[in-house]
């Protein structure tokens, strides 16, 4: 018997199945990507699953939220098949190594796989497990349900510590679900203000109240806000790990705060299909958060320490399901994200400049995107932050930079997007950015799998290949003597050369690999300054080495004005 959410989470699943990741390990990429909010680039790193990996697939130390969390997945082949505890015991047991600062160094000594070594070595988990800085969590995904035993297992260790934190199927399959369908939950709510509520009609079948509502009455009355299908219709879930998210929960955290806290506080949007008012009770027939996401989640998981001064400012808006209305509500909703450094840059004069300039040079064929949400019709759009992080990599060669988005549109803005960045530059970085993401297949499979944090890399060994001939420096500088008229003959000539990159880097990390053992960990090379300027050495050394056999793999393609010239 077909089982859609089964089907739906191996839909979702089966992108992040590349290089040597099992549908566990792709599964625990998706959930870290959907579901914790883990940068791309972070993907990789955090993910130890394999022989040797001691009952842990994956590992996040978060010293925002002060948490070490142990992910352990398991991936069910057919529908039928069901979750017992032995494997949650197993993750339960896992946790004994992060009991003690000498637990953590009686892991390391039972020669755990290379990935997690690195990361424990890379986090600083001894120490911040000796310092007690930080709590440990366990957190079980599986596309299975639980059976009796599991179910029994996990409510036994209710209260337990550590904290665990188990997804199954159809908790999985509510997060996969809520972008393709944007469903209110069916249950009718009823929540009492603390004052009468204000209500207006907005059209002829819908209205809006205002009310003010105790927080414990909105987390207690509220369904779905633990697997987020009460916000079914946001365009994302919970961000988790933000600073914003970490100011709020301190101050839920401050009793001296609650008084004032529906003063500064924007509150939130609740969309219903039936609202009834009468007297200080509201009742909802359907109900969905479209704003408020964040807070809500955060109210919930510190619902300990509410008290009944803590009061939330709450619309709550009629709607029908084919009304105009709830679609704009949603959107303009959705739309109402923190600002960030990006969005203040991005009108600014020098977007403005280099937006404009790019329409003017390429028409529709190519375009600049400076704000979240921009409409563009063009054949290919450059998306300003992946524009900040090629420069970085490609002109400012420091692509171990390239990944430090907090700071691209803040201390480092002026030096990216400096005078000397011209539309052409910024057609060029897009094109070799291409041809690199098409070399992908040719790596290792860890670095094929990883590639979020190397593709930067590979842009800037790619550009500084080009430089070792005049005409390849003379291209990177002066990009519009080449392009787009002499496209078909550059993309070819730039893919050879990332070929050869390529090849240079699996070299590369399998020789280091053989020499310093499980010392030497591929991912971190991309991202420190001194991993990349060691790959770059012998990416060069290689590179001269071919060219002396055959001077044709570097770049020769005669510019349209030399061309014109020796005419």
């Amino acid at each position: 018997m077909p089982d859609s959410a089964y089907d739906l989470l191996t839909d979702e699943v089966a992108p992040f199945r590349v290089g040597t990741r099992t549908m566990s390990a792709a599964m625990l990429a998706w959930f870290l990507t959907t579901v914790w909010r883990l940068e791309p680039e972070d993907l990789a790193e955090a993910i130890c699953d394999g022989g040797g990996d001691k009952g842990i697939d994956a590992l996040v130390v978060d010293d925002d939220l002060a948490e070490i969390t142990i992910f352990q997945g398991k991936w069910r082949e057919t529908a039928v098949k069901t979750q017992g505890d032995n494997d949650l015991r197993s993750l339960v047991g896992a946790a004994d190594y992060f009991a003690s600062a000498a637990a953590v160094d009686g892991l390391l000594a039972a020669k755990p796989n290379a990935e997690l070594r690195n990361l424990l070595v890379r986090q600083e988990v001894h120490r911040k497990i000796e310092d007690g800085s930080h709590l440990v969590r366990l957190v079980f995904v599986t596309n299975a349900h639980l059976d009796a035993a599991g179910a029994d297992f996990v409510a036994a260790r209710k209260t337990a510590e550590p904290e665990l934190d188990v997804w199954d199927r159809d908790r999985l399959a509510y997060v996969a679900d809520r972008a393709r369908r944007a469903e209110l939950r069916p249950e009718t709510v009823r929540l009492t203000a603390v004052t009468t509520p204000t209500t207006v009609s907005l059209t002829a079948e819908e209205q809006l109240s205002v009310a003010v509502v105790p927080a414990q009455q909105l987390v207690d009355a509220l369904p779905g806000i633990s697997d987020y299908t009460l916000f079914s219709r946001n365009v994302r879930l919970f961000a988790g790990r933000t600073r914003i998210n970490k100011d709020l929960r301190e101050t839920v955290r401050k009793a001296d705060e609650h008084e004032l806290f529906p003063a500064y506080h924007n509150g939130l949007t609740i969309l219903t299909e039936r609202l009834a008012v009468e007297g200080s009770v509201l009742t909802l027939d359907r109900v969905g958060v479209v704003n408020g996401c964040q807070s809500l989640v955060t109210l919930f998981e510190n619902s300990k320490v509410l008290t009944d001064k803590l009061l939330v400012l709450v619309k709550v808006v009629e709607v029908h399901d084919d009304s105009s209305v709830a679609d704009k509500i949603t959107f303009r909703s959705n739309n109402q994200n923190p600002v960030t450094m990006r969005d203040q840059r991005s009108s600014d004069v020098v977007m403005r400049d280099l937006q404009k300039s790019v329409r003017a040079q390429y028409g529709s064929t190519f375009a600049l995107r400076t704000r979240v949400g921009e409409n563009i019709a063009a054949d290919r759009i450059l998306d300003n932050t992946e524009a900040a992080q090629l420069i970085m990599a490609a002109y400012l060669r420091e692509p171990w930079a390239a990944v430090r988005k907090v700071r691209l549109f803040d201390q480092d803005y002026r030096r990216i997007f400096n005078r000397s960045i011209t539309p052409s530059k910024l057609y060029l970085v897009d094109l070799i950015d291409s041809v690199s993401s098409t070399e992908r297949a040719r790596l290792r499979d860890d670095l094929r799998s990883s590639f979020a944090s190397i593709r930067f890399t590979l842009v800037h060994l790619i550009t500084q290949v080009l430089r070792e001939t005049e005409l390849g420096t003379d291209f990177i500088e002066t990009p519009e003597n080449w392009l787009p008229d002499l496209e078909g003959e550059v993309r070819a000539a730039l893919t050879s050369i990332a070929e050869e990159v390529v090849d240079s880097v699996n070299f590369y990390v399998g020789e280091q690999e053989q020499e310093r053992g499980s010392e030497f960990d591929p991912k971190v090379v991309f991202k420190s300054q001194s991993g990349v300027t060691g790959l770059e050495y012998d990416v060069l050394r290689q590179s001269r080495r071919q060219a002396k056999r055959d001077a044709t793999i570097l770049f020769n393609i005669p510019s349209q004005t030399t061309a014109r010239d020796s005419d």
